[in-house]
C-alpha cells in the first residue's frame, strides 16, 4: 500500500510528484459510498454504506473482500481472547490427519467431519468415536467410563471382543422393584423381573437348610390352593395329587425319596408314568453256599451164635451165645455242615446325605 504523510513538502520536481502520487493513492484507498469506487487500486479500502460493511480491494484489483461491519465493535470480528459469534462458523470437513478444529499445539487430537451428518472425534491421530443419525458410536472396543463423585474410580461399559452381528439392548421403560433382576426377551428388549421368577415355575431344587426360601414350597406332598399358586398349578396340575378335587392340589412328596429320571420312552424304566412312585427292589441274583464234610467214623458190633451137641449123649443140640466173640468193627460215619451269609436292613440304598427338596411356585 502506498504510504503518505498528507504533506507536500518543497523539493525537486520528481520528489514532489512522488509525494503527490502517494497521497492520491491514500485517498483512493479510503473511499465511502453506496456504490463501489469507479477508480480502484489493489488493497484500497471502501466503506460500503449500502450494507454498513468495510471492504478491501483484493491483490488482483478485480474485487472487494468484506472485512467486517462498520457499526460493530472490532468490526464484528472475533478477537484473540473470548470471541462472541453471532452467526454460523464454517470450517472445512477435514480428515483424521488434518483436523479443522484442534489445539494449536496438538495437531492429532480434535474434531472433523468424515461425511454429511457425521461428526468425528480423533485422539492420537486415530478416529475414536463418531456421532451420526444413529447415535454415538465408540470405536475399536474402547470403553464408556462413568466416574464416581470423587473421580477416583469408574464403572465401564465395553463391547465384547467379537460380535457376530449387531446387538441393540433396549432398556426398560420404568424401574423395577428391590431385588429384581434384568432379563432379556431374546430380541434385545430388557425388563425387570422378581428374582424368584428368574427360575422356571415347577423347578425342583435341593436345599441345605430346613426352611424353604421365598417363592418356593417344601416338596412334602401338601395340598395347596389352586388360586394362590395358580402359576404352579398351571404347570404341574394334579400330577402329584388332586387335593380336595376342586380348590387344592398337591405338591410332590419327596421326603425320604430318591428321585429317578423319567424314562420318557427310553426303555430302561419302561411302563412308568410321569410322577409315579416306585417301591424298593433288589435285582435277581444268586448266593453261594459253603459246605464241609467230615467222617469221624463209627462202629458196628454183632454177636455169633453157635450150636453144640450135648455132651451127655442125649443127642439134643444146645445153642449158646458168645458175647463179642469174633467181633468186626467198620468206621463209616459222615457229618455235613452248610452256612449261608445273610445281612442287611429294611431297604436297599446307597450312601447318602439328607437334604430338603423345594419346588418353585
Amino acid at each position: 500500500m502506498s504510504q503518505a504523510d498528507q504533506n507536500i513538502a518543497n523539493d525537486t520536481g520528481s520528489n514532489v510528484r512522488a509525494d503527490i502520487n502517494s497521497n492520491l493513492s491514500a485517498l483512493y484507498s479510503n473511499n465511502s459510498g453506496a456504490a463501489a469506487p469507479s477508480v480502484t487500486t489493489a488493497f484500497m479500502w471502501w466503506a460500503d454504506t449500502s450494507n454498513d460493511a468495510l471492504k478491501i480491494r483484493n491483490a488482483a484489483d478485480d474485487g472487494f473482500i468484506t472485512v467486517g461491519t462498520l457499526s460493530a465493535t472490532n468490526l464484528g470480528l472475533a478477537t484473540l481472547a473470548s470471541p462472541t459469534f453471532t452467526g454460523n462458523v464454517g470450517v472445512p470437513a477435514g480428515t483424521v490427519s488434518s483436523l479443522p478444529i484442534r489445539r494449536s499445539d496438538d495437531t492429532n487430537t480434535g474434531i472433523y467431519f468424515s461425511a454429511a451428518d457425521t461428526l468425528d472425534v480423533a485422539t492420537g491421530g486415530t478416529r475414536r468415536a463418531h456421532f451420526d443419525t444413529n447415535g454415538i458410536t465408540i470405536r475399536d472396543r474402547k470403553a464408556l467410563r462413568l466416574r464416581d463423585t470423587s473421580n477416583s474410580n469408574f464403572v465401564a461399559i465395553q463391547a465384547p471382543s467379537d460380535v457376530a452381528s449387531d446387538i441393540t439392548l433396549t432398556l426398560p421403560s420404568s424401574d423395577g422393584n428391590a431385588n429384581d433382576v434384568l432379563q432379556s426377551d431374546g430380541s434385545g428388549n430388557l425388563s425387570f423381573a422378581a428374582l424368584p421368577q428368574a427360575v422356571p415355575t415347577g423347578s425342583v431344587h435341593m436345599m441345605a437348610t430346613t426352611t424353604a426360601p421365598s417363592g418356593y414350597l417344601k416338596c412334602n406332598g401338601a395340598a395347596i390352593s389352586r388360586t394362590t399358586y395358580a402359576d404352579l398349578f398351571a404347570v404341574i396340575g394334579t400330577t402329584h395329587g388332586s387335593g380336595d378335587g376342586s380348590t387344592t392340589f398337591n405338591v410332590p412328596d419327596l421326603r425320604g425319596e430318591f428321585v429317578r429320571g423319567w424314562d420318557d420312552s427310553r426303555g430302561i424304566d419302561s411302563g412308568r408314568t410321569f410322577g409315579s412312585s416306585q417301591s424298593d427292589a433288589n435285582k435277581q441274583h444268586n448266593h453261594t453256599a459253603t459246605s464241609s464234610v467230615t467222617d469221624p467214623g463209627h462202629q458196628h458190633l454183632y454177636n455169633r451164635l453157635s450150636n453144640q451137641h450135648d455132651a451127655s449123649g442125649s443127642g439134643s443140640e444146645v445153642w449158646r451165645i458168645y458175647a463179642n466173640a469174633n467181633t468186626s468193627v467198620a468206621y463209616t460215619g459222615i457229618s455235613v455242615s452248610t452256612s449261608i451269609d445273610n445281612d442287611g436292613g429294611s431297604e436297599a440304598r446307597p450312601r447318602n446325605v439328607a437334604m430338603m427338596y423345594v419346588i418353585k411356585t
